[in-house]
Protein backbone atom coordinates (compact mmCIF):
# COMPACT_ATOMS: atom_id res chain seq x y z
CA UNK A 1 0.00 0.00 0.00
CA UNK A 2 1.19 3.31 -1.07
CA UNK A 3 2.24 5.84 1.95
CA UNK A 4 2.42 9.74 2.12
CA UNK A 5 5.70 11.05 2.27
CA UNK A 6 7.25 11.96 5.75
CA UNK A 7 6.46 15.71 6.91
CA UNK A 8 9.33 17.95 7.16
CA UNK A 9 9.86 21.33 8.77
CA UNK A 10 10.38 22.83 5.41
CA UNK A 11 7.07 21.16 3.94
CA UNK A 12 5.52 24.48 6.18
CA UNK A 13 7.50 26.88 3.84
CA UNK A 14 7.46 26.13 0.37
CA UNK A 15 5.56 25.42 -1.84
CA UNK A 16 5.17 21.89 -4.31
CA UNK A 17 8.39 20.91 -6.46
CA UNK A 18 6.39 19.07 -9.27
CA UNK A 19 10.30 18.22 -10.84
CA UNK A 20 11.45 16.92 -8.10
CA UNK A 21 10.73 13.59 -8.36
CA UNK A 22 12.42 13.50 -11.66
CA UNK A 23 15.86 14.45 -10.32
CA UNK A 24 18.39 11.87 -9.77
CA UNK A 25 18.79 11.12 -6.27
CA UNK A 26 15.91 13.70 -4.98
CA UNK A 27 14.19 10.85 -2.92
CA UNK A 28 10.95 11.80 -5.31
CA UNK A 29 8.11 13.96 -4.36
CA UNK A 30 7.64 15.39 -0.52
CA UNK A 31 4.55 15.95 1.17
CA UNK A 32 3.54 19.02 0.11
CA UNK A 33 3.98 17.92 -3.57
CA UNK A 34 2.36 14.26 -3.33
CA UNK A 35 -0.57 16.24 -1.53
CA UNK A 36 -0.46 19.38 -4.65
CA UNK A 37 -0.77 16.09 -6.89
CA UNK A 38 -3.49 14.34 -4.75
CA UNK A 39 -5.38 17.63 -4.94
CA UNK A 40 -4.53 20.00 -7.67
CA UNK A 41 -6.03 23.53 -7.19
CA UNK A 42 -7.69 23.78 -10.40
CA UNK A 43 -10.00 20.93 -9.17
CA UNK A 44 -10.48 21.90 -5.61
CA UNK A 45 -14.27 22.76 -4.26
CA UNK A 46 -14.00 26.88 -2.97
CA UNK A 47 -14.60 26.61 0.93
CA UNK A 48 -15.08 29.24 3.53
CA UNK A 49 -12.85 30.80 6.20
CA UNK A 50 -13.34 28.96 9.13
CA UNK A 51 -15.31 31.22 11.64
CA UNK A 52 -13.01 32.87 14.45
CA UNK A 53 -13.14 34.19 17.32
CA UNK A 54 -11.36 37.60 16.42
CA UNK A 55 -14.12 38.14 13.76
CA UNK A 56 -16.40 40.11 16.56
CA UNK A 57 -13.81 42.26 17.31
CA UNK A 58 -12.03 42.89 12.83
CA UNK A 59 -14.88 45.79 12.49
CA UNK A 60 -16.88 46.15 9.23
CA UNK A 61 -15.79 43.37 6.59
CA UNK A 62 -13.38 44.48 3.35
CA UNK A 63 -13.69 43.35 0.10
CA UNK A 64 -11.23 40.14 0.23
CA UNK A 65 -9.20 42.20 -2.91
CA UNK A 66 -8.74 44.72 -0.78
CA UNK A 67 -7.69 42.96 2.44
CA UNK A 68 -4.90 40.94 0.25
CA UNK A 69 -3.70 44.21 -0.58
CA UNK A 70 -3.57 45.37 2.87
CA UNK A 71 -1.46 41.97 2.90
CA UNK A 72 -4.01 40.35 5.40
CA UNK A 73 -5.75 37.14 4.55
CA UNK A 74 -9.59 37.40 4.13
CA UNK A 75 -12.04 36.85 6.56
CA UNK A 76 -15.33 34.68 6.68
CA UNK A 77 -17.12 37.54 6.79
CA UNK A 78 -15.16 39.63 4.12
CA UNK A 79 -16.60 36.25 1.90
CA UNK A 80 -19.77 36.23 3.31
CA UNK A 81 -20.47 39.90 2.84
CA UNK A 82 -18.75 40.20 -0.71
CA UNK A 83 -18.37 37.05 -2.91
CA UNK A 84 -22.03 35.59 -2.42
CA UNK A 85 -25.43 36.80 -4.08
CA UNK A 86 -27.67 36.47 -1.14
CA UNK A 87 -30.04 39.41 1.04
CA UNK A 88 -30.88 38.99 4.15
CA UNK A 89 -34.02 39.28 3.61
CA UNK A 90 -33.88 36.37 1.19
CA UNK A 91 -36.15 33.62 2.18
CA UNK A 92 -35.07 29.70 1.32
CA UNK A 93 -38.29 27.16 0.94
CA UNK A 94 -38.54 24.06 2.54
CA UNK A 95 -36.55 21.89 0.53
CA UNK A 96 -33.47 20.37 1.52
CA UNK A 97 -31.27 22.90 0.02
CA UNK A 98 -30.81 26.63 0.24
CA UNK A 99 -30.80 28.49 -3.04
CA UNK A 100 -27.21 27.30 -4.98
CA UNK A 101 -27.11 30.74 -6.97
CA UNK A 102 -26.48 32.45 -3.54
CA UNK A 103 -22.95 30.69 -2.95
CA UNK A 104 -21.35 31.22 -6.27
CA UNK A 105 -18.07 29.47 -6.21
CA UNK A 106 -19.05 28.42 -2.90
CA UNK A 107 -22.08 26.16 -4.09
CA UNK A 108 -20.52 22.61 -4.34
CA UNK A 109 -19.29 22.83 -0.65
CA UNK A 110 -22.41 24.27 0.20
CA UNK A 111 -24.33 21.86 -1.10
CA UNK A 112 -22.24 18.57 0.38
CA UNK A 113 -22.33 20.64 3.74
CA UNK A 114 -25.97 20.70 3.41
CA UNK A 115 -26.11 16.97 2.53
CA UNK A 116 -23.99 15.77 5.77
CA UNK A 117 -25.75 18.10 8.16
CA UNK A 118 -29.28 17.29 6.92
CA UNK A 119 -29.98 21.09 7.29
CA UNK A 120 -29.82 23.61 4.23
CA UNK A 121 -27.80 26.66 4.92
CA UNK A 122 -29.54 29.52 6.91
CA UNK A 123 -29.02 33.12 4.99
CA UNK A 124 -25.61 34.07 5.48
CA UNK A 125 -26.14 37.97 6.05
CA UNK A 126 -27.79 39.80 9.06
CA UNK A 127 -27.82 43.65 9.14
CA UNK A 128 -26.01 45.55 11.66
CA UNK A 129 -27.59 47.97 13.65
CA UNK A 130 -26.50 51.21 11.01
CA UNK A 131 -27.93 48.76 8.10
CA UNK A 132 -24.44 47.65 6.88
CA UNK A 133 -23.92 43.67 6.35
CA UNK A 134 -22.63 41.40 8.81
CA UNK A 135 -21.79 37.44 9.17
CA UNK A 136 -24.84 35.82 10.58
CA UNK A 137 -23.93 33.77 13.81
CA UNK A 138 -26.87 30.67 12.64
CA UNK A 139 -24.42 31.11 9.62
CA UNK A 140 -21.46 30.92 11.23
CA UNK A 141 -22.66 28.22 13.51
CA UNK A 142 -23.78 25.78 11.05
CA UNK A 143 -20.81 25.82 9.36
CA UNK A 144 -19.30 24.51 12.13
CA UNK A 145 -21.14 22.02 12.42
CA UNK A 146 -23.19 22.66 15.16
CA UNK A 147 -27.20 22.19 16.14
CA UNK A 148 -29.19 24.92 15.51
CA UNK A 149 -29.60 27.53 18.05
CA UNK A 150 -26.66 25.85 20.26
CA UNK A 151 -25.04 29.18 20.47
CA UNK A 152 -27.67 31.59 19.01
CA UNK A 153 -30.64 30.48 21.36
CA UNK A 154 -28.66 31.15 24.02
CA UNK A 155 -30.40 34.07 26.13
CA UNK A 156 -28.41 37.64 26.70
CA UNK A 157 -25.83 36.97 23.83
CA UNK A 158 -24.88 40.28 21.86
CA UNK A 159 -24.41 39.21 17.67
CA UNK A 160 -20.34 40.14 18.86
CA UNK A 161 -20.45 37.40 21.72
CA UNK A 162 -22.50 35.08 19.28
CA UNK A 163 -19.64 35.05 16.61
CA UNK A 164 -17.00 35.05 19.29
CA UNK A 165 -17.96 31.62 21.21
CA UNK A 166 -18.94 30.18 17.57
CA UNK A 167 -15.52 30.86 16.81
CA UNK A 168 -13.79 30.03 19.57
CA UNK A 169 -15.79 26.14 19.34
CA UNK A 170 -14.83 23.33 17.61
CA UNK A 171 -16.22 21.33 14.75
CA UNK A 172 -18.00 18.56 16.94
CA UNK A 173 -17.41 15.99 13.58
CA UNK A 174 -13.84 16.88 13.70
CA UNK A 175 -13.24 16.08 17.35
CA UNK A 176 -15.39 13.30 17.16
CA UNK A 177 -13.05 11.29 14.43
CA UNK A 178 -10.05 12.84 16.15
CA UNK A 179 -10.73 10.67 19.47
CA UNK A 180 -11.96 7.81 17.74
CA UNK A 181 -8.99 7.64 15.87
CA UNK A 182 -6.77 8.34 19.25
CA UNK A 183 -8.80 5.64 20.56
CA UNK A 184 -8.03 3.33 17.88
CA UNK A 185 -4.06 3.52 18.18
Amino acid sequence: MPHLPTPTVADAYRGPDFAKRDRKGSGGDDLVTALARLFPRDKAERLFKTPTANLANNGSAQHPDKRKAGGHGPTLEDEVVFLLNVDPDDVSDDGPHSPPEWWGEFAQSVYRWEVHMGTQAPVPLVRGPRGGLKLAPRFAEWLMGLPAGWVTDVPGLSHKEQIGRIGNGVVPQQAFEAFRWLLSV
